[in-house]
């Protein structure tokens, strides 16, 4: 039997499911070929075929992350008026706030997982470059805007080491002010 393009999308990301899964659950230190495959209900040739090492899994989750992240800001974009002032932050915050969990439990173990590799981290840098010229140059204050996008990865950070000591009615109150902020022009 011929397994088609939609097979082994599908199994891709399977895999980077299950990859993405082990890290967030259990760390980097669990995250192996094996146990990759295991999760996924895939052999370990099949994780190989995608993806032919480790190294190589962890670069497609980060394209996953970025690629869903940027994704994401795009949709909630579009649902911003044209031409308004902060339109771009406010849809970064509204990603950022209303991100899944998974997602942002992700992060700290991707950051610890390619923090000794100077490619990935170059690319990591230029994604959070290009949403940070997005931010300034939003049609509001420049130095206004670098704050804002602070606090929101301040804010993304703490949740995401779980260092986060914010109770709801506060978050949506930082939440609340941040939009305040960056519809004042």
């Amino acid at each position: 039997m011929r397994r088609t393009k939609e097979d082994a999308a599908k199994t891709r990301e399977t895999v980077l499911v299950a990859a993405a899964q082990i890290i967030a659950r259990s760390g980097v230190g669990a995250f192996t070929i094996d146990a990759v495959a295991h999760e996924a209900g895939v052999t370990k040739g099949g994780v190989l075929h995608h993806f032919p090492s480790k190294e190589a899994l962890i670069d497609g989750l980060i394209d996953q992350v970025i690629g869903g992240f940027d994704k994401r800001v795009q949709e909630e974009l579009a649902a911003e008026p044209e031409g308004q002032p902060g339109r771009w932050l406010r849809a970064y915050l509204r990603t950022v706030f209303f991100m899944p969990f998974d997602d942002k439990n992700l992060i700290p173990a991707l950051a610890a997982a390619v923090a000794s590799d100077h490619q990935t981290l170059v690319r990591i840098r230029h994604s959070i470059e290009v949403s940070y010229q997005a931010a300034i140059h939003d049609g509001i204050d420049p130095l206004q805007a670098t704050i804002i996008r602070l606090a929101i990865d301040g804010i993304v950070y703490a949740r995401a080491l779980d260092l986060d000591v914010l109770d709801k009615a506060t978050v949506q109150k930082v939440y609340d002010e941040l939009v305040r902020l960056s519809s004042s022009t």
